[in-house]
């Protein structure tokens, strides 16, 4: 209780010194200080004599005779109303959004307002000092009690409700958001050959840093998940504004100024800096690591849902590094989904918990077919040895978590819509191949315990089902040769699981594709789209034709004990 009755006092205080002590402020002293001065000289030279005759021609005024004891009181009365409504909002609003008052005080209007009262206050005061030594001075004192008195009355309510809607989370998203867009795109003006400032260069890094930073604590400390939502979707948004302003913002911009140096986010990563300035990332890996961050949070809180919006930031990202050519880019989101990968199949394998590894590789799937439109050859080659590894991550999980089998299924459903994306588009027939072979691969792990395995392809077909799949989509473009490959890729299943239990599980897999329809029966994350589906169900009979004639060419298969 003595930490939450000393908080106005403290808040009061920040308000006190960063009115008194930052420059944007004593710039806004200034502006309304003058301005008063002027607007009391105009009031005095051009309004006041045509106010004074049309009063005393209808009143019977006697001007040395006006009341002004009250004014001051009045006037220091609204002062402290003023100050005290920041105080309390502020308070109040800042423990739920952290460094509200750091935003309160770059606000213009804020401290337009907040000096115009003070102002006001020193108008009053001033003029009747002066006028108590003899000095009249009658068109001031008209100026401020008929002129500005009543505009503060006016302005005062508004003024209060706008500070209270100001504090709502979705305006205080905003306001970092547009602050930051619109430092981005005044450094953009200056072109990539400006020089740039020191105290210009030092000051916007650390002003953008500190604007992703307070975003990132809005993550941590708003408890509602449209807050949340709105705060990664804003990251994304950041992120391609800052991909439109990069070519045109100053060389010397991307170097790291040494009063970001110590930011959190780069301590452990002093080493990687310099490679940071020169691929231009500096900002980009910032922000990324703080999106990653809160995608860990979410994980460990089991806010599935906002974890899968940080992912479909991260694929948008690399959609619009794609297009903008920005390969150093592509390969931080590259890394970015693997480090992903890496935390989910953790927090799956601990929790035996599979839905946000399928978001994640879905997004993940996505952004490799953005590859494959724009032609990335070498990306999509060690994307799709990254899909292999981590599938055999998830198979070797099954024995502390069977949910992961699942995610083995999700992998293979991506691969397979990568594959047939790049034979659409007619990509080297050799690369393809070598591609379609990793994928035949994704259920033949080696060095793996026989009875295991038997237990488990027998059980878990969703990988054999997305070959056959694809083999019967190759058949529909009457491409037998490559169904045949399948076809042959499946005798290792006749050998491990033998006649049987093989002609079981391919009938299992057989009445699947050709019963299963687009749309599952129940929602998913995803929708109810089913991954198992395929619109070539009338080449099944001719695939297992196929594997008959492979059969026939084997050795007699291996029985199972």
């Amino acid at each position: 209780m003595q930490t939450m009755s000393q908080a106005p006092l403290v808040t009061l205080g920040l308000i006190l010194r960063r009115l008194l002590a930052t420059t944007q402020s004593l710039q806004a002293a200034a502006i309304v200080f003058s301005g008063i001065f002027l607007a009391d000289r105009l009031f005095t030279w051009y309004v006041f004599p045509a106010y004074k005759d049309f009063l005393e021609a209808r009143f019977s005024v006697t001007w040395e005779l006006i009341d002004t004891a009250f004014a001051p009181v009045v006037w220091v009365v609204f002062t402290g109303l003023v100050l005290g409504s920041l105080t309390v909002v502020i308070t109040f609003a800042a423990q739920s959004v952290p460094k509200l008052i750091d935003l309160y005080m770059s606000h213009w209007m804020s401290l337009l307002y907040v000096w115009w009262t003070i102002g006001c206050t020193i108008h009053d005061l001033t003029i009747k000092i002066v006028a108590e030594s003899g000095i009249p001075l009658v068109p001031s004192f008209v100026f401020n009690y008929h002129v500005l008195l009543p505009l503060y009355l006016l302005s005062i309510f508004p003024f209060i409700m706008v500070i209270l809607i100001s504090t709502k989370t979705s305006r205080v998203i905003q306001s970092l958001l547009q602050g930051a867009d619109k430092t981005l795109a005044k450094l953009s003006k200056l072109g990539p050959d400006a020089k740039l400032p020191e105290n210009l260069h030092g000051s916007r890094q650390y002003f953008l840093f500190e604007a992703l930073n307070q975003l990132t604590d809005l993550l941590t400390y708003v408890p509602y998940k449209e807050s949340k939502a709105e705060v990664i979707e804003g990251f994304g948004w950041l992120l391609a504004r800052y991909l439109d302003y990069k070519p045109k913002l100053p060389n010397e911009f991307f170097k790291v100024h040494p009063r970001v140096r110590e930011d959190i986010s780069f301590r452990t990563m002093q080493g990687q800096l310099p490679d940071l300035e020169e691929a231009h990332t500096f900002f980009e890996q910032k922000a990324l690591v703080l999106l990653g961050n809160g995608y860990i949070s979410f994980l460990e809180t089991g806010q599935f849902d906002l974890s899968t919006l940080c992912a479909e930031q991260l694929n948008k990202l690399g959609k619009r590094a794609l297009e903008a050519g920005d390969e150093p880019l592509i390969e931080v989101v590259t890394i970015r989904f693997n480090t992903h990968v890496r935390f989910g199949i953790k927090h799956g394998q601990t929790n035996n918990e599979p839905r946000n590894l399928y978001n994640l590789v879905f997004h993940y799937g996505e952004f490799v077919r953005h590859l494959v439109e724009h032609n990335a050859q070498a990306r999509v080659k060690t994307c799709f040895g990254y899909f292999v590894f981590y599938g055999l991550n998830c198979f070797n999980a099954c024995t502390q978590a069977p949910a992961l089998a699942f995610i083995l299924d999700v992998i293979a459903v991506e691969m397979n819509k990568a594959l047939i994306l790049m034979h659409q588009k007619q990509w080297d027939a050799e690369f393809f191949q070598e591609r379609f072979k990793e994928f035949l691969t994704l259920d033949n792990f080696q060095n793996v315990d026989r009875d295991f395995a038997v237990n488990f392809f027998s059980k878990n077909v969703g990988v054999r089902l997305m070959h056959i799949g694809l083999a019967l989509y190759f058949l529909d473009i009457g491409n037998e040769e490559k169904a045949r490959q399948v076809a042959k890729d499946t005798m290792q299943d006749y050998q491990l699981l033998g006649h049987e239990l093989f002609n079981k599980t391919m009938g299992m897999i057989f009445a699947r594709l050709k019963f299963a329809g687009p749309a599952f029966w129940e929602d998913t994350d995803r929708g109810n789209l089913n991954m198992y589906y395929t619109p070539h169900p009338q080449h099944i009979e001719r695939f297992q034709e196929l594997q008959q004639e492979c059969q026939s060419e084997l050795a007699t298969p291996i029985k199972v004990a």
